[in-house]
């Protein structure tokens, strides 16, 4: 059936399966971040070994995530997408049960990278599914129904998380995620139809290279997406360290962890999303430079509370607030600058801030595993400052001078 035809008879309850399905494709990224979280000082106790053993599986989940990103764009436009989605959903499943089933950290960290790079295929490919399958007033609104989704997803983990941890034990969290996945391998099986041809496109590793090379040494992409990077990264050094620090450090039972996780989630949605309405009417670059200024801000301020233990965990609060909700406006605009001039190369300047911003969030989840058992908040806290005043100061430095 060509493209043509299945986009005339979806229409009614087939529809609606359809975004459904859309959307549930896009969160197993969020969920296999975020549901074990709460989880990982049990693991350590479990393995008996230190907690930065542990985080390193993040690191290995982010690094899978970057690796995925960069293979699933020219093996989906060169084979189709519905092969690939179910093949991604097996690799999700199979990682998911070896992450269950794990005796030590580096069965885990080995899991979790197979597990990444299954549940990214879903993700990016749902999205591409909607442009194959919709026309483009239709699918703007479908992509916001699914952003919807998708933004409502991270903010629940945690709490399922941290609730089933002590009933079931921080196994099942991995089985939770087996079965979904699963249960979404038959759904896509049933009602998803093959929406792109495939093509005849190159797939010599050099000649995909040498596209991304074209972009990322443009000073208009790389003077957006550098200082996205490093403050993207101190947001990944905070999903690795929060949970040592919130259960071991401030002793919050993992129960109540999530409580300590969701105003920054809400935060990062609410304030993604007003910058992408300011940006309808208003230039973008102002915004991204006072998000940055104000992210450096919110690092520094809780380097310095977490130094002197000023008010404990309820001191360092409202700066993780607003460090992790100044990434989602720094992370809108700056994408949105950054493509501004790629509109004969979105898909592939698209892909490329996937890769840099993954890319970059493994080796500053790595950094924080690298403090073994941290006993302050200071190692997490002075990272974030670190990366957040490391991104202003490069968009500064990136910043075309005045002529004359």
């Amino acid at each position: 059936m060509t493209e043509s035809k299945i986009r005339a008879e979806i229409t009614g309850l087939w529809r609606i399966e359809l975004i459904a399905l859309f959307g549930i494709l896009t969160v197993f990224t969020p969920i296999g971040i975020d549901l074990y979280l709460p989880a990982l000082p049990t693991i350590a106790r479990e393995f008996g070994t230190p907690i930065a053993d542990i985080e390193h599986s993040l690191a290995a989940f982010f690094l899978g995530l970057c690796v995925g990103q960069v293979m699933i764009g020219p093996l989906s436009d060169r084979f189709g997408r519905r092969w690939p989605i179910l093949i991604g959903l097996l690799l999700y499943i199979v990682g998911g049960a070896a992450c269950a089933l794990a005796q030590g950290p580096l069965t885990l960290d080995a899991a979790r990278f197979v597990q990444a790079i299954g549940c990214c295929v879903p993700t990016v490919l749902a999205r591409a599914c909607v442009r194959d399958l919709f026309p483009p007033q239709q699918a703007a609104r479908i992509f916001a129904q699914m952003l919807l989704i998708l933004s409502v997803s991270p903010l629940f983990a945690p709490f399922v998380g941290g609730w089933l941890l002590p009933l079931t034990g921080w196994r099942s969290l991995f089985w939770l995620q087996v079965g979904a996945a699963a249960l979404t391998w038959g759904f896509v099986w049933w009602l998803l139809p093959e929406s792109h041809p495939g093509s005849d496109r190159r797939l010599h590793p050099l000649h995909v290279l040498k596209d991304y090379w074209v972009i990322v040494r443009d000073r208009r992409f790389f003077r957006f997406i550098i200082p996205g990077m490093l403050t993207n990264a101190g947001l990944f050094v905070f999903l690795t360290g929060w949970p040592h620090v919130v259960i071991d450090i401030f002793h919050v039972r993992p129960e109540y962890f999530g409580f300590t996780f969701v105003l920054n989630g809400i935060g990062l949605i609410v304030f993604s999303q007003s910058a992408a309405r300011w940006l309808k009417t208003h230039p973008g670059e102002p915004l991204f430079c006072a998000a940055l200024l104000a992210n450096a801000a919110a690092g520094v301020l809780a380097l310095a509370f977490g130094f002197t233990g000023w008010g404990a965990l309820l001191g360092l609060l409202p700066f993780t607030f607003v460090y992790c909700a100044m990434i989602g406006t720094i992370n809108a605009t700056g994408s949105g600058l950054a493509m501004h001039h790629f509109g004969h190369a979105a898909g592939m300047a698209s892909a490329l801030i996937g890769v840099l911003l993954y890319g970059g969030g493994a080796l500053a989840s790595a950094l924080m595993g690298a403090f073994v058992t941290p006993t302050t908040p200071v190692p997490l806290t002075g990272l974030m400052a670190l990366f957040g005043i490391a991104g202003a100061a490069t968009y500064l430095l990136f910043r075309p001078r005045p002529a004359g």
